[in-house]
C-alpha cells in the first residue's frame, strides 16, 4: 500500500485508470519480492559461512544415528568422542538433534546466558507424559507459570516452598534426622563386617538416603531394607529413574507408582532425585577411598583435631572448618559424576553462541563426566587429588548458583534449571563420610579392591559395580 501511495504522488491519479495502474504495481511488488528474497537468502548463507560446524561422530547408523553407539556407560562413550572432536558434538538420535557440551564456558553462555531460550525440556514419553502426568512437578517440566509456582509455592499439601524446604537456611530442621539416620547407617556397616566378614554397603547406603528424604517429605522411616514396604519403594525409585534417561524413552512403559496431583509429583521428584543421587555419590566415596587410606587418615585426622578442640563431632554449619573433608566429598563429585550426562534442555529457537548455531527444537546435555575430566580445569584428572579444592571452601549452594569461574564442579547442572536441593545433599554427603571416618576406615577384602574404574549406568545415574569392603572400627575412637 505505501508502494501504490508513493506511486500515486508521482503520477497524476486522474490520468490513471484501474486497468492502468494494475501492471506498474505488480512490476513494483516483484521487484520489491525479488530483492527482498535475494537478501534473506544471502543474509542466510551468510550466517551459514560465519558459524563454525559442529562434528559428529562417525559412528553412527541409517535411521537410528548413535542411539546403539553410546555402549553399556554413555558418559564414558560420550567423553571419547569429546576427547576426540572437542568441546560440542551433535549426535543424532533417531530423528532429533542433540547436543553435548563439555566445555564450561560454553555451556555457561548456553543454559545461563541464553537461560530463557534453553530452559525448556525435552518431551521425554516416559518422564513426561507417565511419571510427571504431562510436565507436572519440578524436574521434567516446562519453564511455565506452572514450573515458577512449583520451584516458589507449592510444596506438597503444606504449601511450603520447594526452595525454602531445601534452603540452606532451613537444612539445619533436618541436620538431626540426617546424623541419626548416618548413625545408624554406619552401626550396621560395622556389625555387618563383624558378622559376615565384609559388607555391601550399597543397599545400607540407599536405605540411608532414602530414610532421609522420605522423613522430610513424608514424616516416614524404613527400619531395614529387608522390610516389604522398603523392597517395594525402592524397585520404584529404580524403575523411575532408570527409565527417565533419555536414552532410554521407553513409551510403553507405565510406572508402578503414579500420581494424580501435581503437588504429589514435586514431592516425588524430592524423594527420587534426592534418594538415588546421594546414594550413588556414597557408594564411589567408599569405594575410592578404599583405594586412598593415606586420604582416609586424613579426613579422620581433621575430624580428631576438631573433636580435641571442641569436644564434640563437628556440625553442617562448621564444614568450613573442615577443609580437607571438605575437599574430599568435592573430589569424589568431580571424579566419578554421580549423573554423567546432565537432564536434557531443550532451545524453543535458533540460538547462537561462539559462531555455533544450535538449531530450534534441538536438545542440549552438559557432558557432566567429560567436563571433569578436562586437564586445563583439573591438572592429573585421572588422579584422586582432594587437594585440588583446597583453595575454594565455599559451600557447593553459593560455588554452584556464583560466578562461572568460583565453580568448582558442575554436577548439580546450570541456570535456571539447577539442582534446588545442592545444600541437603552436601550435608548428607558430609554427615555420613565424617560419622564413617570418625568410627572406622575402610579396608578391601580378601577379593581385591573395588572397581572404581567400571560403572553401572543405572539411567540417570552412574554407580560403581557392586562391591564389599570391611568397616573396621577405629580403636582410637573417642567420640
Amino acid at each position: 500500500m505505501d508502494q501504490l501511495n508513493k506511486l500515486r504522488g508521482y503520477l497524476p491519479v486522474s490520468t490513471l485508470e484501474r486497468k492502468d495502474l494494475l501492471p506498474i504495481v505488480s512490476i513494483a511488488a516483484a521487484a520489491s519480492i525479488f530483492f527482498a528474497s535475494r537478501r534473506f537468502f544471502s543474509s542466510g548463507q551468510n550466517n551459514k559461512r560465519e558459524c563454525k560446524k559442529i562434528p559428529i561422530p562417525g559412528s553412527r547408523y541409517p535411521y537410528v544415528g548413535h542411539m546403539w553407539s553410546l555402549g553399556e556407560v554413555p558418559g564414558r562413550t560420550i567423553r571419547k568422542w569429546h576427547n576426540e572432536l572437542g568441546p560440542i558434538i551433535n549426535l543424532k538420535m533417531g530423528i532429533r538433534n542433540w547436543f553435548m557440551v563439555d566445555d564450561p564456558v560454553l555451556a555457561q553462555k548456553i543454559f545461563v546466558t541464553n537461560g530463557a531460550k534453553t530452559s525448556f525440556r525435552a518431551h521425554h514419553v516416559f518422564s513426561y507424559d507417565h511419571y510427571s502426568m504431562g510436565g507436572m512437578g519440578l524436574a521434567f517440566s516446562q519453564p511455565d507459570e506452572r514450573w515458577k509456582v512449583s520451584r516458589s509455592a507449592g510444596m506438597y499439601q503444606l504449601r511450603k516452598s520447594t526452595l525454602t524446604v531445601l534452603a540452606p537456611k532451613h537444612i539445619e530442621k533436618y541436620i538431626w534426622t540426617i546424623q541419626q539416620e548416618a548413625k545408624d547407617l554406619v552401626t550396621r556397616l560395622i556389625l555387618s563386617t563383624e558378622s559376615e566378614g565384609s559388607v555391601e554397603p550399597s543397599q545400607f547406603l540407599k536405605l540411608f538416603a532414602l530414610n532421609v528424604i522420605f522423613k522430610i517429605v513424608c514424616g516416614k522411616r524404613f527400619d531395614s531394607p529387608t522390610h516389604p514396604d522398603y523392597i517395594q519403594f525402592q524397585k520404584i525409585v529404580e524403575h523411575n529413574i532408570k527409565n527417565g534417561a533419555w536414552e532410554r524413552d521407553l513409551s510403553n512403559f507405565v510406572p508402578i507408582f503414579s500420581y494424580s496431583h501435581h503437588i504429589s509429583i514435586i514431592a516425588a521428584d524430592l524423594i527420587l532425585a534426592g534418594s538415588d543421587t546421594v546414594s550413588a555419590s556414597l557408594a564411589w566415596d567408599i569405594a575410592v577411598m578404599c583405594h586412598h587410606p593415606d586420604i582416609q587418615k586424613k579426613f579422620a585426622a581433621e575430624i580428631d583435631t576438631f573433636i580435641k578442640i571442641n569436644g564434640y563431632l563437628p556440625d553442617v554449619k562448621e564444614k568450613e572448618k573442615l577443609p580437607y573433608c571438605m575437599s574430599v566429598i568435592k573430589e569424589g563429585l568431580r571424579f566419578r559424576a554421580t549423573v554423567p550426562l546432565g537432564l536434557a534442555h531443550t532451545t524453543r529457537e535458533d540460538i547462537y553462541v561462539d559462531n555455533y548455531m544450535i538449531p530450534k527444537n534441538s536438545s542440549i546435555i552438559s557432558s557432566m563426566e567429560s567436563m571433569h575430566m578436562r586437564q586445563e580445569l583439573y591438572p592429573d584428572p585421572e588422579n584422586f587429588k582432594p587437594e585440588r579444592f583446597m583453595g575454594n571452601t565455599k559451600p557447593m549452594q553459593s560455588a554452584a548458583n556464583g560466578r562461572l569461574e568460583g565453580r568448582d564442579h558442575f554436577n548439580f547442572g546450570w541456570g535456571r534449571r539447577i539442582c534446588p536441593g545442592i545444600a541437603l545433599a552436601e550435608a548428607q554427603l558430609f554427615v555420613v563420610l565424617v560419622e564413617i571416618f570418625s568410627r572406622c576406615y575402610v579396608e578391601p577384602t580378601t577379593n581385591g579392591l573395588p572397581d572404581i574404574d567400571s560403572a553401572v549406568h543405572g539411567g540417570l545415574t552412574a554407580r560403581p559395580v557392586n562391591y564389599k569392603v570391611k568397616f573396621v572400627q577405629r580403636i582410637d575412637f573417642s567420640t
